[in-house]
């Protein structure tokens, strides 16, 4: 039986100081050798191929590489696709050698796979020998950068750090005289009463393709219940009787009282529902703050409250996600790539994700302790969010994560069968039983359980 240790601790300590919130081509110029320290120039004349995953924290990279490639004579060509997409070209390109990308976003759930099979470059050395004084690396939270360490070696600069979070509409809550939900059963009582007073609103959204990217959501919700898809020894849970009670309530939320497409929606797509003004309440991660409080993106800001609900067993409902960006192992301008890296998680480009582009989450300790942020804050009338922030990372937890290189495929599996059971086509504990048998074959063929 292969072992496995899991080297997340069971919370999550990302911000040190606890109370801050509330205060391919090939290149012209080869990149073999690292470049003296401050020469900024010395990759001039090469381009970087970066893959990215959409997002809002990919935002300061969109509109702000002219600089870089200003400054550094780099062009920077930019591919932009839905995560199990950008998976699947990295995938492909990684094995079949050919080094198209040089820079990839590295979710944390992927990092395992993704180093495990060789197609990563660790960072330590760069970080030693090559440090442009771009890089401040106190600036970003310690638990980030645990987050994109894997056996002892830094694997990725983290740009994103989200817990869980309740998104609801605080005016409509409070016309209706509804109070702010605090656990599960408020959610799904205040999805009740929605649907009857106010017909023209969709209660409740939240993700339910049945990909990956919807297994936070649904072991987030989970949690809440003491429901663990596996155990300490990797044995499947996925039909506990926790977790049909913790799957039975979410069905019933995304079935009864979610938007029609509710078994199909993304993460975009989900947020769009409630960035629209058609939604009334959305269960996804902390950073959809930033949009919803935009009033360039949504017709909602200023609308919104933030809560942070327990499960029966008096869980958070949490919802953890970090990522970062990555140099790809064949990459054949790895130290030009570092050099962006650098740039993209300086001083100046986190601080103007706040300043200019009304990013409220940024994961620089340099932002959140800033004069600039306080005012931001206040000014803007996301006092209540920023404490909402950093309620949830200080409860963001790692317990209920399957940190193994074949998530893609365990996520994937369970995303399916709960996508099925809000369509109706399989029940819930026929789903999850399922669930259960397709898991259970997985983790003995990778040698974790007889």
């Amino acid at each position: 039986m292969k072992s496995f240790t899991r080297r997340w601790p069971a919370v999550l300590g990302i911000v040190a100081a606890g109370s801050l919130l509330i205060s391919g081509c090939s290149a012209e110029t080869s990149s073999s050798e690292p470049a003296p320290a401050g020469d900024r120039m010395a990759y001039e004349g090469t381009t970087l191929r970066v893959l990215l995953k959409e997002g809002y924290e990919i935002e300061a990279i969109q509109e702000f590489k002219g600089e870089f490639e200003e400054e550094t004579g780099i062009t920077v060509e930019l591919e932009v696709y839905d995560e199990p997409t950008a998976r699947q070209k990295l995938v492909l390109d990684a094995t079949s050698g050919s080094g198209t990308y040089d820079i990839t976003s590295g979710s944390f759930w992927n990092l395992p796979e993704f180093v495990s099979a060789g197609w990563l470059e660790p960072l330590d050395s760069y970080i030693e020998d090559a440090n442009d004084e771009w890089l401040v690396l106190e600036d970003i939270p310690a638990g980030a950068l645990e987050a994109m360490t894997i056996d002892g070696e830094l694997y990725a600069l983290p740009h994103t750090i989200i817990g869980g979070m309740l998104m609801y509409r605080a005016d409509v809550f409070s016309e209706l005289g509804i109070e702010a939900p605090q656990t599960t059963a408020d959610i799904l009582a205040a999805a009740e009463a929605i649907a009857q007073q106010r017909p023209d609103l969709v209660p409740f959204t939240a993700r339910g393709a049945s990909t990956f990217a919807s297994l936070g959501t649904e072991l987030g919700w989970a949690y809440g219940y003491d429901a663990l898809l596996f155990d300490d020894e990797g044995n499947p849970q996925a039909d506990s009787p926790e977790m049909v009670e913790a799957m039975t309530d979410f069905v019933t939320l995304m079935q009864e009282y979610g938007p029609s497409d509710a078994a199909t929606l993304t993460f975009t797509q989900a947020g769009e529902k409630f960035s629209s003004g058609s939604a009334a309440m959305m269960f996804d991660t902390s950073g959809f703050g930033t949009i919803f409080e935009d009033p360039e993106q949504s017709s909602v800001a200023g609308k919104v409250g933030y809560s942070l609900p327990t499960g029966p067993a008096g869980n958070s409902l949490q919802w953890l996600y970090n990522e970062g960006l990555a140099i790809t192992a064949d990459s054949a301008n790895k130290d030009a790539a570092w050099l962006f890296l650098q740039w993209r998680m300086s001083r100046d480009v986190t601080m103007r994700e706040l300043t200019d582009l009304n990013r409220t989450d940024v994961p620089s300790l340099h932002v959140l302790e800033s004069e600039e942020y306080s005012s931001y804050m206040a000014e803007n009338g996301l006092t209540d969010f920023a404490a909402a922030l950093q309620a949830s990372w200080d409860a963001s937890t790692a317990e209920h994560w399957p940190f193994y290189p074949e998530f893609t495929e365990i996520g994937d599996t369970f995303a399916k069968e709960i996508s099925s059971a809000i369509t109706g086509t399989t029940s819930v504990k026929d789903a999850l039983g399922s669930a259960q048998q397709q898991l259970t074959r997985i983790m003995t063929d990778a040698g974790y359980i007889d």
